[in-house]
C-alpha cells in the first residue's frame, strides 16, 4: 500500500510539479511550464473533449469546462500499457470516430511522435467541429525521450505552417522556458545520463537535480529573457474549415 501511495506522488509531481518536484523531478523546469500553459488556457476546451496521446490523462483534472473526457493513445510507445488510461487505441491512421464528432481537442508532447504529421492533423480536423478549439503542446529544446519513436523537432514557423495548412486558425502561441531554463536542464539530463542504473541512482541525482533547478529557476527571473532556445510550443487553435 505505502510502495503504491509513493508511486501514486512521484507520478502526480511528474506533471504536476510542487516544492517536492525541486528534489526528485529531472524535468521539473519543463513540465512546471507546461503545466502553467495548459491550465491557462484550459477555458478554450469545453464540451466533449478528445485527448490524443492521452497516456495517464495526467490534465484532466484542469478542465472545468468538459462534460466528456475521451482518451486516445498508440499501443506502441515508450510507456508500459499498464500505466495508461486509453478508452480506445489508434492504429496510426485513423482516430476511430466519426466526422465533427468533438468540441475540443488536448494533445500534449504527441507531434514528435508522429512521422506522418500530415495525416494527423487532417484527422484533428476531421474529428473537430467547426469552431472547436484545441491545445496542441510540442517540445523544441527536449533530449530524445521514449527511443525508438522520438522522431521530430519543430520550430514555431513551421508549426504555424502546418496547422494553417490543416484547417485551423492560431489564436495565439506560446513558448515554455527559455535559454536560461534550457542549459540548466541540460546539466540535468548530463548528470541523469552519466550516473549508472542502479537502486541508489535516483538518491545521487538528488542534489544535481536540486542545485540545477534552483539555479535554472531563480536565474530565469533575474538575467535578461531570450527564448531563441525554449522547451516547448504551445498553441491554442480553433477549427475554422474542413480540411480533406
Amino acid at each position: 500500500m505505502l510502495k503504491e501511495r509513493i508511486k501514486k506522488n512521484i507520478q502526480k509531481e511528474k506533471f504536476h510539479p510542487t516544492l517536492l518536484s525541486f528534489f526528485i523531478n529531472n524535468n521539473f523546469l519543463i513540465r512546471l511550464g507546461l503545466r502553467k500553459a495548459i491550465k491557462k488556457n484550459e477555458g478554450y476546451l469545453k464540451g466533449s473533449l478528445l485527448d490524443f496521446g492521452c497516456g495517464t490523462k495526467p490534465y484532466e483534472k484542469l478542465f472545468n469546462k468538459i462534460n466528456s473526457y475521451t482518451g486516445v493513445d498508440y499501443k506502441i510507445e515508450g510507456r508500459e500499457e499498464i500505466q495508461k488510461r486509453v478508452d480506445i487505441f489508434y492504429d496510426g491512421k485513423t482516430i476511430p470516430f466519426q466526422d465533427s464528432n468533438f468540441d475540443s481537442l488536448l494533445s500534449t508532447e504527441v507531434l514528435e511522435h508522429v512521422f506522418n504529421i500530415d495525416e494527423l492533423l487532417k484527422e484533428f480536423n476531421r474529428i473537430l467541429k467547426i469552431n472547436g478549439k484545441a491545445i496542441i503542446t510540442t517540445p523544441f529544446m527536449w533530449e530524445e525521450h521514449e527511443m525508438p519513436y522520438d522522431f521530430a523537432r519543430y520550430t514555431t514557423p513551421a508549426l504555424e505552417y502546418l496547422y494553417k495548412k490543416n484547417g485551423f486558425e492560431i489564436i495565439h502561441t506560446h513558448k515554455t522556458g527559455n535559454y536560461i531554463e534550457v542549459i540548466f536542464q541540460f546539466g540535468i539530463n548530463y548528470f541523469k545520463n552519466i550516473i549508472p542504473n542502479t537502486i541508489f541512482k535516483q538518491i545521487l541525482l538528488i542534489p544535481f537535480i536540486f542545485i540545477f533547478n534552483l539555479l535554472g529557476f531563480s536565474l530565469s527571473y533575474l538575467l535578461p529573457t531570450d527564448q531563441t532556445a525554449y522547451f516547448n510550443n504551445v498553441f491554442v487553435l480553433e477549427k475554422i474549415r474542413e480540411c480533406k
